[in-house]
């Protein structure tokens, strides 16, 4: 759709210019109550008028009319998709087909969202462009912020600004961009949505509410796990108890069949954390579950996860949206080894050179290697 606003874009103008309504209705020859209709958006001036008007201001008619071309959320997806294949025939290409976007859709927030996260994910595979690509990152994100309406668009472009500041060492400014978008405490709003659908006997609402709050809940659990279990090394009894604890949702959310490259993740920072922590049969032990993983499934296999029952009323979170993630991979990660990365939870550490040579751990390092 596109949004047309001439009524607050002549009240910008004339209070620009130092105008009040009652001497631009006499220059164009209309009533003062015309010109307060227009700006209330409660009526449009005469299709004669607009000439004079956009002179009278100095801009052009587009500008004018505020005209934003808007582009539907599909119509995003389907552009996404369309670059993803083009930068795997001609990169060059893609990245005048993305100026043109910007230029085109200037005010589609969502879209300039894609770009934004394409220019990042660009300066991955394209490290002697990385600093070009994220500076258009980050100038992308700024405008959105400074101008999006959309409160969720803002605050991912906040996050978006925060993590390519952070990636050139500003960690006290990504770390103050955060904490402005951070509530001081959560808000507990689905609950008490999914609550209030309970009570109206609205079943359904009720459910996908609690499915939204189990789906979100279970990764913010897996990821605060991970991100401590290398802080606890030295604390055994709590390094265990936050093992135990992850096991518990593996368990119950079966997460090694439904979202490998998190269980792999999770299995080769246990594996370093026991070994550092001075636990080697425990370190065996998710050395074995992850190179087990990395072994059983290919790339797809880890990238895109599977449907689970607990989010059948949520497939928009639960389930991979394949074309567009398979789109990703192959042509944006498509120069780099995915499985590498996933690797380097192990072979970066060099807690691991000390067992290289242990008959225990020799073997599966082998399987690592080759997997």
């Amino acid at each position: 759709m596109n949004d047309v606003g001439i009524g607050a874009t002549i009240a910008r103008e004339r209070r620009a210019e130092g105008v009040t309504q009652a001497q631009l209705a006499e220059r164009l020859g209309v009533t003062k109550a015309a010109v307060s209709k227009w700006e209330l958006g409660q009526s449009l001036p005469d299709v004669a008028l607009l000439p004079r008007i956009a002179a009278y201001f100095g801009i052009s008619l587009d500008d004018l009319f505020a005209f934003r071309p808007q582009l539907a959320e599909d119509e995003v997806r389907d552009v996404y998709l369309e670059l993803c294949r083009l930068f795997a025939e001609d990169a060059d290409a893609a990245y005048a087909r993305m100026d043109e976007l910007v230029r085109d859709y200037a005010s589609c927030w969502n879209l300039l969202m894609q770009m934004a996260s394409l220019y990042s994910q660009r300066s991955l595979v394209e490290p002697e462009r990385a600093e070009e690509l994220l500076d258009r990152t980050c100038s992308l994100a700024e405008r959105v912020e400074a101008n999006a309406d959309d409160v969720e668009l803002v605050r991912s472009a906040r996050v978006v600004r925060a993590l390519v500041i952070s990636q050139r060492g500003g960690m006290d400014e990504a770390i103050a961009l955060l904490e402005g978008v951070k509530p001081a405490r959560p808000l507990g709003i689905e609950g008490m949505l999914a609550g209030l659908h309970s009570m109206r006997g609205e079943r359904e609402a009720c459910l996908k509410l609690c499915q939204e709050m189990l789906f979100w809940g279970e990764m913010n659990v897996m990821q605060s796990i991970g991100m401590q279990l290398a802080l606890y090394t030295e604390d055994p009894a709590h390094l265990a108890a936050l093992l135990r604890a992850a096991e518990g949702v593996m368990e119950g959310f079966d997460v090694e069949e439904v979202n490998p490259m998190e269980a792999a993740t999770f299995c080769g920072s246990a594996a370093t954390a026991c070994l550092r922590a001075g636990d080697e049969e425990g370190a065996l032990s998710y050395l074995e579950r992850f190179v087990g993983l990395l072994k059983r499934f290919d790339l797809d296999g880890l990238l895109f996860p599977r449907r689970s029952a607990l989010f059948d009323l949520v497939p928009e979170l639960a389930e991979t949206d394949v074309e567009r993630e398979q789109a990703t991979a192959d042509t944006l990660f498509g120069g780099l080894d995915m499985r590498g990365q996933c690797k380097l939870a192990v072979t970066g550490d060099a807690a691991w050179e000390r067992v290289a040579d242990d008959p225990r751990f020799r073997p599966l390092l082998d399987r690592l290697a080759a997997a």
